[in-house]
């Protein structure tokens, strides 16, 4: 949700995740490990659209939809900079977002996509 916050106000990521994890009560451990995405994330952002316009040509990254650029930039920052959480959890968890918030074709590119750079980068577990 802050990555996505970040969208409309850019630099204010870090400050909306800590009001998020307030308002919503959600755990130290949580939030920190959510912190660690969204630093990454906001570090690793130009590297990160380059491997999505690398695997998805046909649709610019500044032309996908907020909700689209955002679940692929975190999915694919934890498959590619975080041994945290397995890239099959972390694939399924980005297309089942995806499929809620964005529509069927969102699910199918967030998949491809995902998929994709999992099988590329040895990933796939």
């Amino acid at each position: 949700m802050a990555l996505f916050e970040e969208e409309f106000r850019p630099r204010q990521a870090t400050e909306a995740l800590d009001r998020i994890a307030v308002e919503r009560s959600v755990s130290g451990a949580v939030t920190e490990h959510a912190r660690r995405i969204v630093l990454g994330v906001l570090e690793h952002r130009v590297a990160l659209d380059e491997r999505i316009a690398e695997v998805a040509p046909a649709i610019p990254v500044s032309e996908l939809g907020r909700v689209e650029r955002t679940i692929l930039r975190s999915a694919l920052y934890e498959v590619l900079y975080s041994a945290a959480t397995p890239s099959g959890e972390t694939i399924e968890d980005a297309v089942s977002l995806a499929r809620i918030y964005a529509g069927d074709a969102a699910r199918r590119l967030v998949n491809g996509v995902l998929g994709s750079v999992a099988r590329s980068s040895g990933g796939g577990g």
